[in-house]
């Protein structure tokens, strides 16, 4: 008998709250005990063994972002059939792709992808070299103001406001960066005007 076995079966409260904890044993328990229920709802729905398979790695998924907002009010089991019933539901929802045979209706005429242009190439060539210097030349402050910024798309107030400076000291920042990059990475400008 494993030693799981032995211990007292932990109430839906207590799993959720001990997973949110950092438990991965007690999150091993939770798929363990739903996963195969939830996999065959799903191929009930479904008839593809395929689909109810991504359909149940989707809800352990969407699961591990979702616990914090369970609230007890419902049994753990109610709570995860309704994420798993959403989930399908999104699947049938999806348009399916029209399968026709190669033969008919031109199917063998249809064009493959287009080269890349020059543009694109050089495009990703300077992405490439703006990280580069993102990683190399910015100072471990440019590069949380630059996450902050352009990546998280923050306000200047709130990027002061996180790391307990002044605006006018982002503005700074910000400006020496642009600079950095727009130095490293000449027509860099140009292209994003085009």
């Amino acid at each position: 008998m494993r030693e799981r076995d032995t211990k007292p079966w932990p109430s839906d409260r207590e799993l959720v709250d001990e997973i949110l904890g950092g438990s991965s044993e007690h999150f091993d328990l939770l798929y363990e005990c739903y996963f195969k229920r939830v996999y065959r709802f799903a191929l009930k729905r479904l008839g593809d063994p395929g689909e109810a398979e991504d359909v149940a790695q989707d809800v352990f998924m969407t699961l591990l972002s979702a616990l914090p907002s369970y609230q007890a009010q419902s049994s753990l089991l109610v709570w995860i059939f309704g994420i798993t019933r959403n989930t399908v539901n999104r699947r049938f929802r999806r348009p399916r792709p029209r399968v026709e045979p190669l033969e008919e209706g031109g199917a063998l005429d249809v064009a493959g992808r287009e080269a890349p242009t020059d543009e694109s190439v050089d495009a990703r060539r300077m992405l490439g070299r703006c990280q580069e210097i993102i990683e190399s030349e910015l100072t471990p402050l440019q590069r949380r103001i630059f996450l902050l910024k352009h990546l998280r798309r923050q306000p200047i107030r709130s990027i002061a406001e996180v790391l307990g400076t002044s605006e006018d000291a982002v503005k700074a920042n910000l400006y020496r960066m642009r600079r950095a990059i727009a130095e490293g990475t000449p027509g860099l400008e140009k292209l994003l005007r085009t």
